[in-house]
């Protein structure tokens, strides 16, 4: 097994038959010692031309999201539509404890492959299917996308200025939060499964994981007050005043929700840029009591900060009890001395693109410790070594299957 001697999941096997949606679900797994095997068309899958990607020695481009989306995996290559490869995948899973799969709906039970066919192998055997917008429901069949998923769970209605369209949020998040509670999910089914020496089926909906944690959304709002959210730029529609605001180096983030909160903001915009009318008393108060005067208020305190450096305005902040933090960059992330005291980023060497810096650990487990035990794999990196060393397969077989692109 490749996986370390105190990972929390050692000794568990599970297929990965995932694209981007998913590949994360998977890492989580791998990185706390599963043995996760990446099963890819022959070639490779279509998420390893994902840019950015970086010069590998071997004259191929990697992507950068591929090699950290897959670290502590194997990878083997199989082609499910030829009758030898489905043949490879059930005896694959008639051994494995976890199949994660982002197929379009209905597309392993085309092949002969779904979860009814696959239990009668391996009753204990857990299949995690992510898609769009689920394995039942009159969209079960429409194809989605992270931006897709943002749209239709909610999140995007209230991310961006309230003059321009709705804004898609940064990076993948969609995606990411449902390879989450995707291996969350998977986890618990497996505690299941070991009790009852059943599997099951677990069904994720990105659409359903955006629409259960949009709480942004503003639902709340209406629930509580009648009032309909909207998007309100960088600042949050329940707290005036709220947002990012530019200093003489960078940016802050500034909120307040507490009555004693703005007073102390009010009085420091006063010491250090002499406005008296920011202490005017129709000010005071709730959030709602400022939420007529949004703009103008965002003007007397973007005066005060424009004065300040990050560092100053973030202390001076936190000495008045005020939330403020500052508002990092990726290079400025990269150098967090926070993060560097707790060993957060991993440096791994990758045969062809030598040593890289890796995102570390998203949990720390104090007895069974997560880490990246290999690089991503290359396509059909581990070919022989599953085919032949643990499922068998004669080296003749193995050329023959080779040869005829099944692997």
């Amino acid at each position: 097994m490749p996986s370390g001697p105190n990972g929390a999941l050692s000794g568990r096997r599970v297929l990965e038959l995932a694209g981007e949606e998913g590949a994360y679900c998977g890492k989580l797994l791998a990185d706390l010692g599963a043995d996760v095997i990446k099963l890819e068309p022959p070639g490779g899958d279509p998420s390893r031309g994902t840019p950015p990607r970086i010069q590998a020695g071997s004259g191929r481009e990697e992507s950068l999201s591929f090699l950290y989306m897959n670290t502590s995996k194997r990878g083997v290559a199989l082609d499910l539509q030829q009758p030898e490869g489905r043949a490879l995948f059930e005896k694959l899973a008639s051994s494995a404890d976890l199949v994660i799969e982002t197929l379009a709906p209905g597309t392993l039970e085309g092949l002969g492959l779904g979860y009814e066919n696959l239990r009668q192998a391996n009753a204990r055997l857990v299949l995690t299917s992510i898609s769009g917008f689920g394995q039942t429901g009159p969209h079960r069949g429409f194809r989605s996308s992270d931006l897709v998923a943002s749209a239709q769970g909610g999140a995007m209605h209230v991310t961006g200025e309230e003059a321009d369209p709705p804004v898609r949020m940064a990076g993948s998040q969609a995606h990411v939060a449902a390879a989450t509670v995707a291996a969350a999910s998977s986890l618990i089914a497996l505690l299941a499964s070991s009790g009852r020496g059943e599997g099951q089926h677990v069904d994720i909906s990105v659409q359903e994981v955006v629409a259960s944690v949009s709480h942004i959304c503003g639902v709340g709002k209406w629930l509580d007050d009648g009032i309909v959210s909207k998007r309100q730029g960088t600042g949050l529609f329940a707290s005036v005043p709220s947002g990012a605001y530019p200093c003489r180096d960078g940016s802050i983030y500034l909120m307040v929700n507490r009555p004693l909160h703005w007073t102390a903001l009010a009085e420091w915009v006063h010491e250090v840029t002499g406005n008296e009318e920011i202490l005017d008393p129709m000010f005071e108060g709730p959030s709602s009591n400022r939420l007529p005067y949004r703009e103008f208020l965002d003007l007397f305190i973007s005066d005060l900060m424009s004065r300040l450096r990050v560092e100053e305005a973030y202390r001076e902040g936190q000495n008045r009890h005020i939330a403020v933090t500052p508002v990092h960059s990726a290079a400025a992330v990269a150098k967090d001395p926070h993060l560097a005291s707790r060993g957060f980023f991993e440096e791994v060497d990758h045969p062809t693109v030598g040593r890289l810096t890796y995102p570390g650990a998203p949990y720390r487990h104090s007895e069974t410790p997560w880490r990246i035990y290999r690089p991503a794999p290359s396509p059909g990196q581990h070919n022989r070594e599953v085919y032949c060393d643990e499922l068998g397969l004669s080296e003749a077989k193995l050329r023959t299957l080779q040869a005829g692109g099944v692997i």
